[in-house]
């Protein structure tokens, strides 16, 4: 019961520094609605531009352009969370440690990793993962698969182990932040990585693609994808959540390890 009530405490803590978040970026609704309009173009452009590869073939890597959709959508809605929970962090974090503002953070009776790497979110890309599941319905219409509940649950399932891939890379791009002292632009490489998702890993050749699978990049957009497609590989639903699983106790374990070597802005 008293581990229910520490989380209950995290989400109010967060949900305070989100309100205060959006209440700010929505005295500018103007740059909430050209983003919006950005994004949908965007959206239609990465669509129009997958199309294009199907003009003299049915299918790439064994899939059609409908299901290859659906990969894209996912990799947008992804890069939206990225953009709206992930990143903000990322780059206030480099730049408290230059700072040394990083400093006043650590000193609150709070867990550091969860304030310091969710606190601020971007409201403006807040749009996008909705964007990307709407382009994710249609694919799905478009490759005239039927879904199943299973098949819904799975993706959900797998969806949830995307997102804390995700999260535990940037956790981990947060503990070369601290170590480097700021280092700019590890918000690209967050975004590279993300950008290899773009596409249905079998979309590439060997042995980039078993690269892929390893790293594991596959497990972001292809394998939730094939959930849904109803052409998942059962192994998956164990090996994708328990990937995800190692993967953010060891960013959480480098966080806490990183955190002891910190010496301070004073030092």
């Amino acid at each position: 019961m008293s581990r229910v009530r520490g989380w209950g405490r995290y989400a109010r803590i967060l949900a305070i520094c989100w309100r205060a978040a959006v209440a700010e970026q929505l005295e500018y609704r103007a740059d909430l609605a050209a983003k919006t309009v950005m994004s949908t173009f965007w959206l239609a452009w990465a669509a129009l531009g997958v199309s294009v590869y199907f003009r003299f073939t049915g299918d790439i890597g064994g899939w059609t352009y409908g299901e290859v959709l659906v990969v894209v959508g996912l990799f947008f809605a992804l890069n939206g969370v990225r953009q709206a929970f992930l990143e903000p962090n990322l780059e206030a974090l480099g730049e408290g440690v230059r700072r040394g503002t990083l400093d006043h953070l650590l000193t609150r009776p709070v867990d550091s990793q969860v304030l310091v790497s969710l606190r601020h979110v971007d409201m403006h890309n807040l749009v996008d993962p909705v964007l990307g599941l709407v382009l994710v319905a249609i694919g799905v219409r478009l490759a005239g698969r039927g879904v199943t509940p299973g098949g819904v649950a799975a993706f959900l399932l797998l969806l949830l182990a995307a997102l804390v891939l995700l999260y535990a890379l940037v956790l981990c791009l947060m503990c070369l932040a601290v170590l480097l002292v700021g280092a700019d632009e590890l918000s690209t490489v967050s975004f590279s990585v993300i950008e290899l998702s773009r596409f249905p890993v079998q979309a590439y050749r060997q042995p980039l693609q078993t690269l892929l699978v390893v790293v594991p990049v596959a497990l972001l957009t292809t394998v939730p994808a094939q959930a849904l497609l109803g052409r998942l590989d059962p192994i998956w639903l164990i090996a994708s959540p328990l990937a995800a699983t190692l993967a953010l106790v060891a960013a959480s374990v480098g966080w806490h390890r990183v955190l002891r070597r910190y010496t301070g802005a004073s030092a």
